[in-house]
């Protein structure tokens, strides 16, 4: 849990993409320390069930991909940050790449025009560590890596790369250079509670609350809670740097046994292990079976190929936790207030712990 000072503060402060799973956490961390906040959605229905009604916080339904529908809600911002992307939907068969790019590269070279255009003084990206080359255990990755050399080959990582090279270009123009201050954080797989749409985690540890998956590959990724990757982003906000970027990347665990924690908190048995090379063979199936009943895979190819890129590296937060102050909460009070979330939901039935007080 994050309890360090939070320093300096600036305002009211805009999250984009208000209502997803990072989002969310964004929007309740600054709400918790008394901020004014201004959430942009898209769906004004799904805000109305993943955010509170609270004094302090106003909604205004956008796309950020348009900013003439953001454009009014700007001036008088102290800062924004920016959590807003395709992420989920590329993640899941048929994704349409022309709007990832849109949406992930092409949108926050016009935020960030709207914001010196409205006199904002911060704008925080969201990055990913899917950026960052490989490490090992001797000798992680930091934010000084470079992408792995097939970073195009993930249409998603390709997306990110792009945006932050745009966003320095962006920096050494004349007409922007010095007008905003633009830190970068790069959260790990995110986890945790509020994830309706849900992501790739939120599917994964809805099948395993439900029994519905019986095997995992022996692979691994390193996970964070989104409050804890929403705390630095808010940190960042007040405080990071101009172009530095945060790796918030949690802690690596094994598939196995983070599978093994969902299954602890919500009462199952946990899924057995199988050959890492059998899980792109795997989630095909389980892409088949979803296609024929109409519903969202539990897994897919390209998930599965992500998870294994990350098995093979190792990253550090040591600047972010140095920096920022960050901290990381275990991954099994993670999970318990997760079930406890789906609990309330309606989205899951299963007898569970105490959700925890953090």
């Amino acid at each position: 849990m994050n309890t360090s000072d939070p320093g300096p503060r600036h305002g009211r402060v805009m999250v984009t993409g208000a209502s997803g799973l990072l989002g969310t956490a964004v929007v309740s961390q600054l709400l918790g320390e008394g901020r004014e906040v201004t959430a942009l959605v898209r769906d004004t229905a799904k805000a109305a069930r993943q955010l509170p009604a609270h004094p302090r916080l106003t909604v205004v339904t956008a796309d950020i991909r348009r900013p003439e529908t953001y454009r009014g809600a700007l001036p008088g911002v102290g800062a924004v940050i920016h959590t807003a992307a395709y992420f989920r939907e590329y993640y899941l068969p048929d994704a349409d790449l022309p709007r990832l790019f849109a949406t992930n590269v092409d949108a926050v070279t016009a935020l960030l025009r709207e914001a010196v255009a409205a006199g904002v003084p911060a704008v925080v990206h969201t990055s990913s560590i899917n950026t960052l080359g490989a490490g090992t255990e001797e000798n992680p990755a930091d934010e000084s890596a470079a992408p792995p050399p097939d970073w195009e080959r993930n249409a998603y990582r390709a997306s990110k790369v792009r945006a932050e090279a745009a966003i320095r270009s962006f920096a050494q123009d004349p007409e922007y250079a010095g007008r905003v201050r633009v830190p970068i954080v790069l959260p790990g797989w995110m986890w945790g509670p509020a994830d309706a749409g849900p992501t790739s985690a939120g599917r994964l540890f809805l099948a395993v609350a439900r029994s519905g998956i019986k095997a995992v590959p022996r692979a691994g990724n390193h996970v964070v809670d989104a409050r804890d990757v929403a705390y630095a982003l808010v940190r960042a906000a007040d405080q990071g740097e101009h172009l530095r970027r945060y790796i918030v990347a949690g802690r690596f665990q094994s598939l196995s046994d983070t599978c093994t924690a969902v299954a602890r908190a919500t009462g199952v048995q946990a899924p057995r292990q199988v050959p890492a090379r059998a899980a792109i063979a795997f989630a095909t199936v389980l892409e088949t079976k979803a296609k024929l009943r109409g519903t969202a895979p539990v897994a897919t190819r390209e998930g599965v190929r992500a998870l294994l890129d990350g098995d093979r590296t190792r990253i550090t937060s040591a600047r972010a936790e140095r920096e920022l102050g960050v901290t990381f909460r275990p991954l099994a009070r993670t999970l318990a207030d997760t079930a406890a979330w789906y609990h309330r939901a309606g989205l899951l039935d299963n007898v569970i712990p105490e959700e925890s007080a953090a």
